[in-house]
């Protein structure tokens, strides 16, 4: 699948491969169509192809600008919930200190276990574009582990009560981070980017030159300039699939974080 192999090669490489496609395509089609319509006819309406160009390039480039923008915004929410997933499963471990060592070590392993889940197993299987459920287990283990608790003092009941509303918080961040894996821009506006990236290279075709290279010129640089925002967009469409993505980190500083005070 034409997908699953863009994301697992470099950027560069892929977004080499685009651009210069779509740049050649474009000079091949000037090349056909030149023969085809006299160049003298073509300057003798310059000012009528560059004012109907003019309308097609700003609607298309409002259209890309914002697909572009919604994609970074999508990309940089993404991060965000992970960073967020990473704190509240910090603050969760912090907080088992809080009662009896037997319940605390029990929840403080569970913890160990499913930020190891997310890591190892998780990870993995966003970055191929699958979404994994593996995590839920741990989850679902510390929950019992929490309710099947009865608190003694009022001090740890307190603790119980933020216990079981960070848990919740690290329930939603989870259910928001498999979301952000599993959305993508639909199919039509990719269609919708395709049609109208030709259509406006297409219309380039119109300007009568002096000088074909110069014409080829231009409506090389055209094409390369709207496919490397669509290259922009592709990187950014799977949050934490390809080169450019979401990464784990978040999860491997809260474990060294452990470590280093369970070293102390």
């Amino acid at each position: 699948m034409i997908v699953d192999w863009i994301y697992n090669h470099p950027t560069g490489l892929w977004g080499s491969i685009l651009v210069c496609g779509t740049t050649v395509l474009a000079c091949l089609g000037l090349a056909l169509f030149h023969p085809f319509v006299d160049v003298r006819v073509r300057r003798a309406h310059n000012d009528l192809a560059g004012f109907s160009i003019a309308i097609i390039s700003v609607v298309y480039a409002v259209l890309l600008a914002f697909i572009a923008v919604a994609t970074w915004e999508s990309f940089s929410s993404a991060e965000a919930i992970v960073q967020a997933e990473a704190g509240y499963i910090g603050n969760l471990y912090r907080d088992t200190k809080g009662f009896p060592d037997q319940i605390g070590e029990k929840m403080r392993s569970t913890l160990k276990d499913y930020t190891e889940t997310v890591i190892r197993a998780e990870w993995p299987m966003q970055r191929e574009g699958e979404v994994p459920e593996s995590g839920w287990k741990s989850l679902y283990k510390l929950h019992r582990q929490l309710v099947s608790f009865e608190p003694q003092t009022r001090r740890e009941a307190i603790i119980e009560a933020e216990f079981l509303r960070v848990l919740n918080e690290l329930y939603k961040a989870r259910e928001a981070r498999l979301t952000a894996a599993a959305g993508h821009i639909p199919v039509v506006i990719w269609w919708i980017i395709a049609i109208g990236g030709a259509l406006t290279t297409a219309f380039t075709y119109l300007f009568g030159f002096e000088s074909f290279r110069l014409h080829l010129t231009m409506t090389g640089a055209v094409a390369a300039s709207l496919s490397l925002v669509v290259v922009l967009i592709v990187a950014l469409d799977w949050p934490f699939r390809g080169e450019v993505s979401v990464s784990p980190d978040a999860y491997v500083d809260v474990e060294q974080g452990w470590k280093a005070r369970d070293a102390e």
